[in-house]
């Protein structure tokens, strides 16, 4: 399971507080960067730093579907076939997608989709942070808290892609 911090109780203010704190650095890093930068180097896999982007603002839609206990690949526009694949597979699909997305629709949706999440999240007892996955998924048998899919795809994803994001830079 993901943890907020070590230290820290597990609670919606410090989910939050992590959330918006990682979602500003993100946003600086991203903000700084030149049409050129987000749009033309690669990584190994072909994947531009926009493109990382869009795929975190899918994935942060794809929380709020979970979230809402509604369908994670209805959310992507995928069938439950490809979703059962696992994250490689639906990752293909989305690049494929939406890598010709304009840089102003990635940022617009990227917002969009956080903002929903965030919003939701605020909408959370600090004792939901603790519901298992199972509660909010259907045909779900995970006991997992649902706090591990919220860190998850927040703030330890984009430091995830973030870091990919600065080696493509560093190409």
């Amino acid at each position: 399971m993901s943890q907020i911090d070590d230290q820290a109780e597990i609670t919606v203010a410090n989910l939050q507080a992590r959330i918006a704190a990682a979602w500003q650095a993100f946003q600086v890093f991203l903000r700084e960067l030149s049409p050129e930068q987000l749009s033309g180097p690669t990584d190994a896999q072909g994947w531009t730093i926009k493109d990382h982007a869009i795929h975190i603002a899918l994935w942060e839609n794809s929380l709020l579907a979970l979230l809402n206990s509604e369908s994670r690949a209805a959310s992507f526009g995928i069938d439950e076939a490809v979703w059962q694949q696992g994250a490689d597979a639906i990752n293909n699909i989305l690049y494929q997608r939406y890598r010709d997305l304009p840089i102003d629709e990635v940022y617009k949706t990227l917002e969009t989709n956080h903002q929903a999440v965030v919003a939701r999240i605020a909408e959370f007892s600090d004792h939901d942070l603790l519901r298992p996955h199972r509660e909010f998924q259907a045909n779900s048998t995970l006991e997992d808290p649902i706090i591990s899919w919220m860190v998850g795809n927040t703030f330890e994803h984009y430091s995830e892609h973030e870091a990919w994001m600065r080696d493509i830079l560093a190409r």
